[in-house]
């Protein structure tokens, strides 16, 4: 993407990696004298951050509430729950209010490291967003470019963090707003027994083997969905029941997705974390890649 005074090589500026490569060019190249050459490298000047690791609106649950952002919801619903509705678990109105003013918090601006480069191509094997600033003709607007790209990077990033953190926490709040659905049947977390057995062995397959859109395709989708209705990821569950078509006809690596998701959705129902951190690793080779 090229707006003029910027251009993304990798990336995709709507969903920023965190991981930040600003690149500017200097033309003419700085001589060997000057004071600032040991800073340019084949006439490139370039900085790195990475605004991952930062303090960000991720810690919102464990600043504000004493609880970790992997289970931050889930515990306000598992309160509720067990205390029969809103009153025993957190106010959701404080929720939303804690956030807006998470909005005033100070972030200073983190600065960005000097690296060396050999060429714009060999940016593009550094994981995360590579941005090209331009040709400069003075060393000092190169330095200021890469200077102040950063801080407005950041600054884009963090909102975007921010409006993803607000809709998964409106959408988890308006679980906790409705009432569980009047049922006998197991789910995800009042089933007794193996779990992922359970789902392997018996609730899958049964869309697995049904015809499309058969009476029975249908019934076995409503069996799978009740059971998993507890799931505190909702795409996840869409994602399995995209990939049954491709598990039907026999691939291999829609196959391995399912298990997957099926075996993250049992640890998180077990807190099992440390499984949970190696599930994550397996199933990024199934997201889309950037840019």
């Amino acid at each position: 993407m090229d707006i003029g005074l910027f251009q993304f090589l990798h990336g995709d500026p709507a969903k920023l990696d965190g991981r930040l490569v600003a690149i500017a060019k200097l033309n003419p190249p700085l001589p060997e004298s000057h004071a600032a050459s040991s800073m340019t490298h084949n006439d490139l000047l370039s900085v790195q951050g990475n605004y991952r690791d930062q303090k960000t609106m991720a810690d919102f649950f464990r600043t504000e509430f004493g609880l970790s952002m992997e289970r931050g919801i889930e515990e306000m619903i598992e309160q509720a729950r067990e205390n029969g509705g809103l009153e025993g678990a957190l106010d959701p109105e404080q929720v939303r209010k804690k956030l807006r003013s998470m909005g005033d918090s100070e972030f200073l601006p983190i600065p960005a490291k000097v690296i060396r480069l050999d060429s714009l191509d060999s940016a593009l094997e550094i994981p995360g967003d590579v941005v090209y600033l331009g040709e400069f003709s003075e060393f000092q607007f190169a330095h200021m470019a890469v200077n102040a790209f950063p801080i407005l990077y950041q600054a884009r990033y963090r909102e975007q963090e921010r409006t993803v953190l607000q809709l998964e926490i409106e959408q988890m709040l308006e679980r906790l707003a409705l009432p569980d659905p009047v049922t006998d049947k197991p789910n995800l977390l009042t089933f007794v027994g193996d779990v992922e057995n359970h789902l392997l062995r018996e609730i899958l397959p049964d869309m697995f083997y049904a015809s499309d859109t058969s009476p029975e395709a249908v019934e076995a989708e409503a069996r799978f969905r009740q059971f998993m209705a507890p799931h505190m990821y909702p795409e996840d569950v869409e994602i399995m029941l995209s990939l049954i078509p491709s598990v039907r006809h026999g691939q291999a690596q829609a196959l391995r997705h399912l298990e997957l998701l099926v075996r993250k959705a049992v640890a998180l129902q077990r807190e099992n974390w440390k499984q949970l951190d190696v599930l994550r690793k397996d199933l990024a080779e199934f997201e889309p890649p950037a840019g």
